[in-house]
């Protein structure tokens, strides 16, 4: 990449450009962030590198752990706590959507139904993804309410690092009784709610459908427990098994 041009928001720029390297796995999850190697990269002193690392671990999407930045390796565990905040955030932006959503908006999100109508006739678990993304950042939009905006930015960057397992799993989990086409009918109900201008039943249906998907992840994470060895690394502190990834990483 060529250097990135120095301006007042420099800092702002490497992490922009950071955060798009750990969301698209170009920085996979347990690898070092070397802040000389990076400034060197792109061209820029250690000060905005520093900056941006700083920001990176506001948000969450890297670790300091024993003196080494890490990008963060996402359990099912931590994707699980993670759904269990939506599923008061998202209750909330439902409500406040409801009776903030404009014309526009509905129309906007109504499409947005009717992309699912092709994906799932021609299945793409990246597309599925996207959709899903779009749909629930749409709510949180017309809530207008700028923190849990703010909430919704950052859950979805975490839960972008670990998509490629999450999507890994709805495709090959020998429980198959959650489908595409169930998410497409939840959100249809979220939609029909909001359209209704209903609050309760937009938090509900909100609600139902990440209380459907944290039910979907546990049955996940119980299998998993079930298949691995007691002595894999499941019993290796959290902690521990996230610098020893770090460290084959930067090797």
């Amino acid at each position: 990449m060529k250097g990135i041009g120095k301006g007042p928001t420099l800092g702002e720029q490497v992490f922009e450009y950071i955060r798009e390297g750990i969301v698209n796995e170009r920085y996979r999850p347990g690898q070092v962030i070397v802040e000389s190697e990076l400034a060197q990269e792109l061209q820029v002193s250690r000060t905005p590198v520093s900056n941006a690392v700083i920001m990176l671990k506001e948000r969450g999407l890297i670790e300091d752990r024993s003196g080494k930045f890490v990008v963060l390796h996402l359990s099912i565990r931590d994707v699980i706590d993670l759904y269990q905040c939506r599923l008061a955030f998202d209750g909330l932006a439902a409500r406040l959507a409801s009776e903030y959503i404009t014309e526009q908006e509905l129309a906007e999100l109504g499409a947005d139904l009717g992309v699912w109508e092709q994906v799932i006739e021609a299945p793409d678990t990246n597309a599925l993804w996207v959709a899903d993304l779009t749909f629930h950042a749409a709510i949180y939009q017309a809530s207008r309410n700028k923190h849990l905006r703010r909430f919704s930015e950052i859950a979805t960057d975490l839960l972008a690092t670990y998509r490629r397992v999450i999507l890994d799993n709805l495709a090959s989990h020998p429980d198959q009784s959650r489908s595409p086409e169930d998410v497409r009918d939840e959100h249809q109900a979220i939609y029909d709610a909001l359209r209704a201008r209903d609050a309760d039943a937009s938090e509900a249906a909100a609600r139902a459908h990440i209380g459907n998907v944290i039910a979907f992840l546990r049955r996940v994470q119980s299998s998993s427990d079930a298949v691995m060895p007691a002595s894999s690394a499941r019993d290796v502190p959290d902690v521990e098994r996230r610098v020893v990834e770090a460290d084959d990483g930067e090797r």
